[in-house]
């Protein structure tokens, strides 16, 4: 079987666990299970990071304690690079990935805040540019897995010749404050697959009331029991993948518009819980069609907001709140609030995987948008799961480590109840017959008909954005539009430039320069603090001309079938491409 590690990367001793009698033996034989492994299969990783400079390193776990307290299958210590993680863990899924119709896997990082989730997922900050890439002629050796696995991927297509005949793509949302929001689609807020509309004040059903031909209270039946379409790419913008550079702008983007803030555990915390999806769609020689999804989450850190000192910060309050014309205002929470969310988001998936452990019945997945986002993942609809969970060294964050373990011990006793046993998926996704992909080009052409219609008929009831002229003089109308476009050009400048930052610290970095002084680095600074200011302007006077009523948004009903319609185009396009390559 042809390895899917990229063409630059030397040959690496396989996982060596520092410490270890026999550095390298417990990874290897943890690559040998994975890769004979049957569906459904958990495996639990323990990462350590080094100790933080000035701090006292803890001597109270060994890595042998770590690894009978975690019930890990194995443990990579400190001195454990990027590189022998990603070969013990990553590849031979990828290899299996590739190689195996309709597989999926899902990587789910887990620990306190600072203990390196996001390194391992990503990489470390700064790495996903192509000042970068370029250096490392390919993969450099510090990315993560997403970045990693998109890159070895494609490299495996083509060095395959089936580059004409697949299609990767990729999908990027955060949970922040319980809402999602799509960072590859300037934040824009999407519905949590699976998930109800909940009972709120805000809810569009609420905004009438209905009653029959005999004067009888209707309930909101078509709200309450209204599910979203399935999958995150149901939602969510989902983007072609066609080479690493495209990684690289996917990836930065990312790391440019994530939630983060800086407090006393970590300069750049991440205060949201990112999923990242890679789906390849592949047709054979046959005409076969198939379907594989590798997931990366990337759980935001828990913490003690003693010890993070964001427990000075006041609430924020409201979350959001919605304007006249369906427009709503989202409103970024203190650090305390993040905080908050975080940990009790957290103690929503503790309490799903210990509910999945006893084997009961029902399984509370809507105490958190989190889990309700895990809860295919959670219940078998991935053939393999790998839980990395991440730890602190220092010597003050030994509670941690335990809870960070106890959780692990958890995720072993899950892996065996019949509410995570692997589930049938549908033919969409794993369909393995002859003539599969002229079949499903047909049903994609069925979709995107009734879509369409649907679409067009939603915009004609006035479900689109659209101007209220009535009662508005010309130049106010165009005054507004004027002020909309500039709000949303400053929204994209800001993104712009902190990508433009990130590659120029790249830049000094691999140059031996210094940051201290830089003019370049100065001058976007400098820009991107005055568009940040024009942004602030901007979005005060579009909301306040938007409580006159002269804007009316998008109805969520309306963006979720656009964003289908646009994904089913793009997908014929694919098979009708692939079918005459």
């Amino acid at each position: 079987m042809e390895p899917l590690r990229p063409a630059n990367l030397p040959p690496l001793s396989v996982g060596t666990t520092a410490g270890s009698a026999r550095p390298g033996e417990e990874a290897g034989r943890l690559r040998e299970l994975i890769l004979s492994q049957k569906p459904l299969c958990m495996k639990i990783c323990v990462r350590r990071r080094p100790c933080a400079a000035g701090e006292t390193e803890s001597h109270n776990w060994t890595l042998e304690d770590l690894k009978s307290k975690a019930a890990a299958d194995t443990v990579f210590g400190p001195d454990t690079s990027q590189q022998e993680v990603l070969q013990s863990i990553l590849e031979p899924q990828l290899d299996r990935f590739l190689h195996e119709p309709g597989f999926s896997a899902v990587f789910l990082a887990y620990g306190q805040t600072g203990s390196g989730k996001t390194h391992t997922i990503f990489g470390p900050p700064g790495v996903l540019t192509e000042h970068d890439y370029n250096q490392s002629g390919g993969s450099p050796q510090t990315w993560g897995f997403f970045p990693y696995a998109a890159v070895a991927t494609l490299g495996a297509l083509e060095r395959q010749g089936l580059l004409k005949r697949a299609q990767l793509k990729v999908s990027a949302v955060e949970v922040y404050l319980e809402r999602m929001f799509d960072l590859l689609n300037e934040r824009h807020h999407v519905a949590v697959p699976g998930a109800s509309v909940r009972a709120a004040s805000n809810r569009p059903d609420n905004e009438s009331t209905k009653y029959d031909a005999n004067g009888k209270w209707l309930p909101p039946g078509k709200w309450l029991g209204e599910k979203t379409l399935p999958g995150i790419s149901a939602t969510a913008k989902e983007t072609v993948i066609d080479s690493a550079i495209d990684v690289v702008h996917v990836a930065r983007l990312v790391e440019a518009t994530r939630s983060a803030q800086s407090h006393a555990l970590n300069h750049r915390s991440s205060r949201s819980h990112c999923m990242i999806t890679l789906t390849l769609r592949l047709i054979d020689l046959t005409g076969n069609l198939s379907e594989g999804r590798l997931v990366f989450v990337d759980l935001a850190g828990s913490e003690r907001v003693g010890k993070s000192g964001v427990n000075a910060d006041s609430t924020g309050g409201a979350k959001a709140f919605n304007l006249p014309g369906r427009v709503t205002v989202d409103i970024p929470g203190t650090r305390f609030d993040e905080a908050r969310s975080v940990n009790c988001s957290l103690s929503a998936l503790g309490r799903v995987i210990a509910a999945l452990a006893r084997r009961d019945k029902y399984v509370s997945f809507r105490d958190s948008a989190l889990t309700q986002l895990l809860k295919d993942p959670l219940t078998g609809c991935a053939a393999h799961v790998t839980v990395i969970l991440a730890l602190r060294a220092e010597q003050s964050n030994d509670s941690e480590t335990q809870s960070t373990m106890r959780f692990g011990t958890v995720c072993k006793d899950a892996a065996g109840s019949s509410n995570m046993r692997a589930k049938s998926v549908p033919s969409k996704g794993r369909t393995n017959k002859a003539g599969a992909a002229a079949g499903a080009l047909a049903e994609l052409r069925k979709q995107l008909m009734a879509t369409t219609e649907e679409v067009e008929r939603m915009t004609a009831e006035g479900q689109d954005e659209h101007v209220n002229p009535q009662g508005f003089a010309a130049p106010t109308i165009q005054g507004f539009l004027d002020n909309k476009a500039k709000f949303e050009d400053a929204k994209r400048l800001v993104t712009r430039l902190k990508e433009q930052m990130a590659e120029r610290r790249s830049e000094l970095r691999l140059a031996g320069g210094s940051e201290e002084g830089d003019k370049r680095l100065q001058e976007l600074g400098t820009s991107l603090t005055t568009a940040q200011q024009a942004t602030f302007v901007a979005s005060g006077i579009f909301y306040r001309q938007v409580t006159t009523g002269i804007w009316t948004g998008r109805t969520p009903a309306l963006q979720q079938k656009m964003t289908l319609r646009d994904q089913l185009t793009k997908e014929i396009a694919f098979l009708e491409s692939a079918g005459t390559a």
